[in-house]
């Protein structure tokens, strides 16, 4: 079998032949595809961004404000207590953003002059919305809570409030000064 060239028919498209007009179609298909740039027919490397954001919160600051004190008792008198809205209760302030925090409180079990001992029950309230002890919330008896701080204090931060308060059973006990320590820890 002998192969026929028809250059001069090739770019023919009579129907008689019909290879003539494949081979024209192969041909204007590679002409193109050598004569395009590669950058038309694909994207060989593409570049994107993205934004990162973060809202940074104000530290927590915590004030005492006032320590807890029971004053001076008599040994031997019994059940002593200071009420949330005394002005001998302790107050703690929580300093921070908007946002909710978490309170653990430890109270000691007992106040202590050496190796003597007084019985100590530990109560302690929040308020959240004001600094008023009358409308404050209970933390025990688990001594855990949490809370946003919603008052927001002109030139300041948002705040929230804490008060420790509650009873001591004074024995028999030697006369002195006794004391306990009161832990309290705020997280976001």
């Amino acid at each position: 079998m002998k192969w026929k060239v028809y250059i001069g028919k090739f770019w023919s498209t009579t129907p008689s032949q019909p290879w003539a007009r494949l081979w024209a179609i192969v041909l204007a298909i590679l002409i193109i595809s050598f004569s395009t740039p590669s950058s038309i027919l694909a994207q060989t490397s593409s570049t994107q961004t993205a934004t990162i954001k973060i809202g940074v919160a104000a530290g927590l600051t915590i004030y005492v404000d006032r320590n807890l004190s029971f004053g001076s008792v008599v040994s031997g008198t019994g059940v002593d207590s200071v009420a949330i809205t005394s002005t001998s209760a302790g107050h703690v302030t929580i300093g921070g953003s908007n946002k909710t925090v978490y309170v653990t409180l430890t109270p000691p079990s007992s106040l202590t002059n050496g190796s003597n001992t007084i019985v100590y029950t530990p109560r302690a309230g929040y308020n959240s919305s004001a600094d008023d002890p009358s409308t404050a919330t209970s933390m025990f008896p688990s001594g855990q809570t949490s809370f946003k701080l919603n008052t927001h204090v002109a030139g300041k931060n948002y705040q929230g409030y804490v008060y420790l308060y509650g009873s001591i059973n004074v024995g028999s006990v030697p006369a002195g000064s006794y004391s306990g320590t009161y832990t309290v820890a705020v997280t976001y």
